[in-house]
């Protein structure tokens, strides 16, 4: 069964790294799973790779650690990747032979809802996967109801961390 919305949000540092990317995403999907979310394959997949975007866009533009956090909030699955770049994010125009700047039109297309928000540490980037309840009383995922569009030590996190704590990742 999911745990209450009390438990989250649960919220971790990552270093400013391309390298620490992976770590990253398998503890935001590690955290999914101890809330009592049963992601499919297809949809644990989703939520690897729009992690993996948002925090490689994170560290790579601003050359900063970055705080993840990851919450439930009873309908959806949350995941906020904090850094202190005041730009927000949009979907640049990649031209065909281009190697990046396509993350973001993935991230629009695979998370139920994004975007990005000022905050006092820089920007916000945020996305969202529909969650809906199983009949089994646990809460269920498959891909076929995905809208289209590690450590455990909790860190506060506010809308912007005035300071990141750096920790393994």
């Amino acid at each position: 069964m999911p745990r209450p919305f009390g438990d989250s949000p649960y919220a971790f540092t990552v270093p400013p790294s391309v390298e620490a990317v992976p770590a990253a995403r398998d503890r935001v999907v590690h955290r999914a799973q101890r809330l009592g979310l049963i992601l499919d394959e297809e949809l644990t997949n989703d939520l690897r790779l729009l992690t993996g975007e948002v925090v490689a866009n994170s560290v790579t533009h601003t050359q900063a650690a970055c705080v993840v956090s990851v919450q439930w909030t009873g309908e959806r699955l949350r995941v906020e990747v904090t850094d202190v770049d005041h730009n927000l994010v949009r979907p640049s125009q990649a031209q065909a032979m281009d190697e990046s700047g396509r993350g973001l039109f993935l991230v629009d297309a695979l998370a139920t809802e994004w975007g990005s928000q000022p905050c006092t540490a820089g920007k916000k980037t945020w996305f969202e996967l529909a969650v809906p309840p199983s009949s089994e009383g646990t809460t269920s995922v498959t891909a076929s109801q995905h809208v289209d569009a590690a450590s455990e030590e909790s860190v506060p996190v506010t809308c912007a961390p005035a300071r990141i704590e750096h920790q393994a990742a």
